[in-house]
């Protein structure tokens, strides 16, 4: 299946051509469909099915039902679309396995067969989940523990039981699996952009210390594995493209030889691939400049995302310098966290200030005897002044508590107290009657670790054949902290001359999100003289400032520029509330942070607003 290695007229290796087809768990359901049957040729499909988040959510599907812990949705579009993918010789890199990976391949297998396609090579990866050492002390001891990502003198020893595990794998045995003939290979928990080094690694058969390509890859890989965030969603230059801003196609990714890549889609398909979008979607989820991978360590510093000339919806991405990756990877453990519950109150009209109040006191009195390990009761939105409608006028209230154990939280500890208020409350009371959310639910807590990849049995299952995949054996020590510094050349701001108070989003572009317990922010802007403005301007002390009220001094923040994006960057460290899977936060995963923080109103100079983003 598929063809390896061809040729181009030059006598070099052709690029690869690899096709995103999810960038979530319970992504667009026709998206592999779509991608396999479009009119521009591809080689590969991947998918990002796996994040920290849903390791939590599988973990509490697995622990009711040992048989699940796995994606079923790329199955689901996987037996829409294999016809095509045999047909195209198209190869398919999946981690939808992630805590079961044994079982998505032995559905995966099922799928080929009922289609009639008892030839397909379907191999799967394991060892990465490692669930039978985190909750086994004598083993964690054996292994040198495992230590806080972030916190280094936090240790998973001192935490909550641990419930399951896995490591980030890198693309050693997807490429492995790949050169013994597999056509379709899923994983764990492997490296979001492990997929697409693989196939590269594999198609122009680089050696494992061919840095630069394998970190050009990576960023490649970065790029799209969030599926249509690289076609224009989730990017704050939007209202360019409200015309036809709906139902948009997956990206591309043209990777060459060398490892640069050009950023596409299928023409035919709706969205924008450019350079702002990518900015975009490149200072994603990044965590300054060095990007570790178990197989290499990418600096992105000087990272280029140009638009292709003369061409449309074609971008070229190059400039990554690879090294040796450390020794260790990352790890997620997940414990039980206990059990939470919520309600929405909704204030309108008059008075917003005061009815809340009464609702807090009315609460407090309410859960007085309560053995809640958390009570959160935060206000949302604020009410439009003379109102054209109710809901313009209507502000939320959510309470949400959390408790150790199900007797805490039971029917008589919350849903009946908080429902018995509504005959007491404050004028024009009304709530959300989804009882549902009213009844308690699991909830999981994530510590995110290092651990050795010397300790981890990383193998591959072809049928009858196990092949067991050896470790780095060149690594180098990942950096302690990562480095944080201002601008090294910062101008008088009176200088870019006369200025007015509007959002900062005027004229910068952002984008945010999560990883553990920390949100990372990128700020862009559209040229040279915008840039040294921003540069002089996002100072780690006017960061907090901008974030207001949301600010807390118990977080810590790094900075770092990246020049050639036209970039400033910084990553707050525990600022999430825990993370997605247990925070408080309705942003749990940090989307809207750097949309807040762009309509916070600042001095801007006014000749660049003569030209604000449309």
């Amino acid at each position: 299946m598929g063809e390896t290695n061809p040729i181009d007229g030059s006598g070099h290796l052709r690029p690869i051509v690899i096709g995103n087809v999810a960038g979530a768990m319970e992504e667009a359901p026709d998206a592999m469909y779509r991608m396999v049957n479009g009119r521009k040729h591809l080689d590969a499909i991947t998918g990002d099915w796996a994040a920290e988040l849903n390791i939590a959510w599988n973990a509490i599907r697995k622990y009711q039902d040992p048989t699940k812990g796995y994606e079923p949705g790329f199955l689901d579009q996987l037996d829409a679309s294999i016809d095509t993918i045999v047909s195209r010789g198209i190869k398919v890199v999946s981690n939808a396995g992630v805590l079961n990976v044994v079982e998505c391949a032995k559905q995966t297998k099922e799928i080929c067969l009922k289609h009639g396609y008892d030839n397909l090579v379907v191999a799967y990866v394991e060892g990465d989940n490692i669930s039978d050492i985190v909750t086994d002390r004598e083993k964690l001891k054996s292994i040198g523990g495992i230590r806080h990502l972030d916190h280094l003198d936090q240790n998973l020893e001192d935490w909550n039981k641990p419930y399951c595990g896995v490591a980030y794998f890198g693309c050693g045995g997807i490429v492995e699996a790949l050169r013994q003939g597999a056509d379709i290979v899923i994983c764990g928990r492997v490296t979001d952009a492990s997929p697409v080094i693989a196939l590269a690694a594999w198609w122009h058969n680089w050696k494992v210390d061919d840095w630069d390509a394998l970190a050009n890859a990576l960023v490649a890989g970065h790029l799209i594995e969030c599926g249509p965030y690289a076609t224009g969603a989730n990017f704050s230059g939007f209202k360019a493209y409200l015309d036809d801003f709906y139902d948009l196609g997956f990206p591309i990714a043209e990777i060459d030889v060398d490892g640069s890549s050009v950023i596409t889609k299928h023409d035919e398909a709706r969205g924008h691939v450019d350079e702002l979008n990518l900015r975009a979607q490149f200072l994603y989820e990044i965590q300054g400049h060095i990007y570790l991978n178990p197989d290499v360590s990418a600096n992105i510093e000087n990272v280029r995302i140009e638009n292709v000339p003369h061409s449309k919806n074609r971008v070229r991405v190059l400039g990554a310098k690879g090294s040796p990756p450390p020794s260790t990877t990352k790890a997620i453990v997940c414990s039980i966290g206990g059990y939470q519950a919520e309600a929405v109150f909704y204030i309108n009209g008059l008075d917003i200030d005061a009815k809340e109040q009464l609702l807090r006191r009315q609460l407090t009195y309410a859960f007085r005897n309560s053995n809640f390990s958390d009570l959160s009761i935060i206000r949302y939105g604020s009410a439009t002044e003379n109102p054209r409608s109710q809901a313009a006028g209507t502000v939320s209230v959510r309470v949400l508590a959390k408790a150790e154990t199900l007797d805490d939280i039971s029917f008589k500890k919350f849903r009946e107290p908080i429902y018995a208020l509504r005959m007491q409350l404050y004028p024009g009371y009304h709530m959300g009657l989804d009882f549902r959310t009213m009844d308690p639910r699991m909830f999981m807590q994530i510590f995110p670790g290092l651990i050795e990849m010397k300790n981890l049995p990383h193998r591959v299952v072809l049928g009858e054949r196990i092949i067991n995949i050896e470790p780095h054996k060149i690594t180098a020590p990942a950096p302690l902290q990562r480095p944080s510094y201002e601008t090294a050349n910062p101008q008088l701001l009176q200088s870019f001359g006369p200025t007015r108070k509007e959002p900062l989003g005027s004229i910068v572009h952002a984008r945010s999100g999560d990883k553990g317990n920390n949100v990372n922010v990128g700020f862009f802007v559209r040229s040279p003289e915008e840039y040294t403005w921003l540069q002089t301007f996002l100072t780690v002390y006017r960061i907090k400032r901008l974030f207001g009220d949301d600010w807390n001094d118990s977080s810590r923040i790094e900075r770092c520029e990246f020049p050639h994006i036209l970039a400033v960057h910084f990553r707050v460290l525990d600022f999430l509330g825990g993370g997605g899977a247990s925070s408080t936060r309705i942003d749990s995963l940090g989307k809207g942070v750097a949309e807040y923080l762009r309509s916070r109103v600042v001095d801007i100079p006014e000749k660049f607003l003569q030209n604000p983003i449309a």
